[in-house]
């Protein structure tokens, strides 16, 4: 009689303990975002979440670059395409300087997508930077579960995402040799792709093994020759171009 009533209580006590061992693990894993179905902006630089975007037209030929901001999503991947919120924001650029999608859509099945932003490179980019924010909202179809990721320098915005954007330079190209082009200046670079286009491309002066030094005293020495041209032409008191000089009309030197 003991022995059944002792293993009556061991085998109560196991279902107990089990019991109590399934009803916590419940409480502390909870189904993850099971119920969640949101956006946020998620671009990345060098392995860490970025929530802004610098770029430069001076490198490019084209008038217009695509910029591609990626938005993940939170939750299930549905079977149908969803509309996401988005809207812009800008102090200084409008329509002339950017054009958007016609709407933004996460397709469906999947998890992310691109927004292709097409930034304009206008005149005004050459003296000034113009910059353009895109901000998420709730709609219909997504929530803004994800707010920010934090670092060790600090919270960095998953909601928004600024794009800066000029065709000015902040420093000199890579493969600028002063010893060998002179003095670098914004000027002296678009004369250059301008009058030698044919056989000078904007990125080759990012590129060593493109820029030699045997090619940058080739492009000195035709240079040399333009501005020398210009300066003549001038002199005669024929049209020329008033960008082989600078702004007090001294004549460009190249090397």
């Amino acid at each position: 009689m003991k022995s059944s009533f002792f293993h009556f209580l061991r085998q109560s006590l196991r279902i107990s303990l089990a019991l109590f061992a399934f009803a916590s693990c419940e409480q502390v894993h909870p189904d993850n975002f099971g119920d969640i179905t949101g956006v946020y902006f998620y671009n990345t630089s060098a392995g860490v979440v970025s929530d802004s975007l610098s770029v430069t037209f001076v490198y490019e030929s084209d008038d217009e670059m695509e910029v591609p901001v990626v938005l993940q999503l939170v939750g299930r991947a549905s079977d149908v395409d969803r509309e996401v919120g988005i809207r812009l924001v800008s102090d200084n650029a409008d329509e002339n300087d950017y054009s958007l999608p016609a709407s933004a859509v996460l397709p469906a099945g999947e998890y992310s997508f691109e927004y292709i932003v097409t930034l304009k490179r206008t005149e005004a980019l050459k003296s000034e930077e113009k910059s353009i924010r895109l901000e998420l909202y709730e709609n219909d179809n997504f929530t803004l579960p994800i707010t920010y990721m934090s670092y060790s320098s600090g919270d960095v915005s998953t909601l928004s995402y600024t794009i800066v954007f000029s065709d000015m330079f902040t420093e000199a190209p890579e493969a600028w040799d002063v010893n060998l082009l002179g003095e670098f200046t914004q000027q002296k670079f678009e004369l250059i792709c301008r009058v030698m286009a044919a056989s000078v491309q904007r990125s080759d002066f990012n590129d060593e093994s493109i820029m030699t030094q045997s090619k940058q005293l080739y492009i000195a020495s035709e240079m040399n020759k333009y501005v020398a041209e210009q300066v003549a032409l001038r002199a005669a008191g024929e049209e020329y171009d008033e960008d082989a000089f600078d702004e007090n009309g001294v004549a460009l030197v190249f090397g």
